[in-house]
């Protein structure tokens, strides 16, 4: 399991959905996020640098010694638990050269530092989006009895390094957001709000399809 930072210092900015100065949502929540940084510290080399390109969107933007254009548009965005939230973007680029186009989107956690802010950037292909939102769906109904165990966690995890998250804290469910593997940036939300991101890919989904026509 990939590390998910969280910076535990902030209040929550939903009250109404996580009481201030819950201590044992919060005690869940460093479990789950300890946990996955440790994980990466078994995989990560010193001085880790993210640079494969994974996406046909990144594939594409990579050329060289022609003129692309990159058409964008903002869906959205999603405010999440302690000073986190989600951007996203549908793109198009286009080689003139020869007429070559790519369609996807991107999703972006950011999360609000104070003194600096961290945000990191995933690309979706096109050919994606079905199967993320499938994703989304299936971990949002997830119970902590899918196992014996004590805690849980499920992910679904994109070839550009998205990751969505569902995992137990307490006797709630809550859910996570991560762009990008080894530095990577996470959004935290109530199991609810899945169903707003959701709504943006498929707001997404929809504006490239009128592009595209």
């Amino acid at each position: 399991m990939n590390r998910i930072a969280l910076r535990h210092k902030h209040q929550p900015l939903h009250e109404s959905k996580v009481r201030k100065g819950s201590n044992k949502i919060k005690r869940y929540i460093t479990i789950f996020a300890t946990l996955g940084f440790l994980t990466n510290i078994a995989y990560a080399a010193p001085n880790t640098v993210e640079t494969s390109t994974k996406t046909k969107l990144e594939q594409f933007s990579t050329k060289t010694g022609v003129v692309l254009i990159r058409g964008f548009q903002k869906i959205g965005s999603t405010q999440g638990l302690y000073n986190t939230s989600v951007n996203v973007q549908s793109k198009e680029f286009v080689n003139v050269s020869n007429g070559e186009k790519e369609y996807g989107i991107t999703i972006e956690a950011f999360e609000e530092k104070g003194t600096y802010d961290k945000q990191h950037t995933s690309y979706i292909d096109f050919d994606e989006i079905d199967s993320l939102i499938a994703g989304i769906d299936y971990i949002s109904k997830i119970k902590p009895n899918v196992t014996k165990m004590a805690d849980f966690q499920a992910d679904y995890t994109t070839r550009g390094d998205l990751k969505i998250s569902t995992f137990s804290s307490g006797k709630k469910v809550m859910a996570a957001v991560q762009s990008g593997k080894h530095s990577s940036v996470s959004a935290y939300f109530n199991i609810e709000d899945l169903q707003k991101i959701k709504t943006l890919l498929l707001n997404a989904k929809k504006n490239i399809e009128v592009t595209k026509a």
